[in-house]
C-alpha cells in the first residue's frame, strides 16, 4: 500500500475550516461511541438510500460519522493533506460548500448505483474528501506528494505528482467498485464526490486563476 504523508505545496492562509472539520469529526466519533456505538448512531443518522424520503437529514449527518477508528484516521489524514491548499485557494466558505456538496454528491451517486434500494447505512466523509481531492487534482496537478511504501518492514520513500497519485487512487476506486461489491465500502460515493470536486474546481474563476499550462489549456 502506498501511503502519502506530505505534499510539497505550501499554503498561505491558516487552514481554519480544515482543522475545524477534523475536530468536528473527531468529536462526533467520540460522542457516537458514548451513545451506544456507531451501529446505533448509524441507524438514525447514517445514509440509507431506500429511506431518503423519510429521513432526508441523513444526506448531511452521515458525512460527519465514521465506522471505526481506522476509518476516521484515514479520512482525516487525507482531509489534512489536501484540504489546506484547497481552503487556501477557494477561501474558507467556498471550501466548506465544496466539502458539503461533494459529500452529498457522493451519497447520491452511491444511492443511484444501488437503485435507491439499499437499507445498509453509509457513514463517512470519504465522498466529501474525494471532492477535495478532485479539486486538488485540477488546481495542483504538478504538486509533489511524498509517499512511503513498505516491502515487508523495509520502507521506500518516493515522490509522485498529484495527478499520478490521485489518478491512481481514482482508477483503484473504479476497480474496487466493480470487483468488491461485498466489502462494505461505498466506492461509488468516493467516485461521485471526486467527479463533483473536479468539475467544481475546473469551472471556477477565482481570484487565484487556473494555472496556465498545467493541463495544456488556458482558463
Amino acid at each position: 500500500m502506498i501511503i502519502p504523508y506530505r505534499d510539497e505545496n505550501p499554503s498561505i492562509s491558516f487552514p481554519t475550516f480544515t482543522i475545524t472539520l477534523i475536530a468536528l469529526n473527531v468529536i462526533l466519533f467520540y460522542l457516537s461511541s458514548m451513545m451506544g456505538g456507531i451501529k446505533v448512531v448509524a441507524n438514525n443518522f447514517g445514509f440509507m438510500p431506500n429511506a431518503l424520503i423519510d429521513r432526508p437529514w441523513v444526506i448531511l449527518s452521515s458525512i460527519l460519522l465514521h465506522a471505526n477508528f481506522i476509518h476516521l484516521i484515514g479520512n482525516m489524514w487525507f482531509l489534512w493533506l489536501f484540504g489546506d491548499n484547497i481552503e487556501d485557494r477557494f477561501g474558507r466558505i467556498n471550501f466548506l460548500i465544496l466539502f458539503v456538496l461533494a459529500g452529498i454528491a457522493g451519497n447520491f451517486t452511491h444511492a443511484a448505483f444501488n437503485l435507491f434500494r439499499s437499507d445498509m447505512p453509509v457513514v463517512g466523509a470519504s465522498g466529501a474528501i474525494a471532492g477535495i481531492m478532485g479539486s486538488y487534482m485540477v488546481r495542483f496537478p504538478k504538486a509533489r506528494i511524498r509517499c512511503i511504501f513498505f516491502i515487508i518492514f523495509y520502507p521506500i520513500f518516493f515522490r509522485l505528482s498529484a495527478v499520478w497519485f490521485i489518478g491512481g487512487w481514482l482508477i483503484w476506486e473504479f476497480i474496487l467498485a466493480f470487483l468488491s461489491a461485498g466489502d462494505n465500502v461505498a466506492h461509488w460515493a468516493h467516485i461521485g464526490g471526486f467527479v463533483f470536486g473536479f468539475i467544481w474546481a475546473y469551472g471556477r474563476n477565482d481570484k487565484f486563476p487556473f494555472p496556465r499550462g498545467a493541463w495544456g489549456f488556458r482558463h
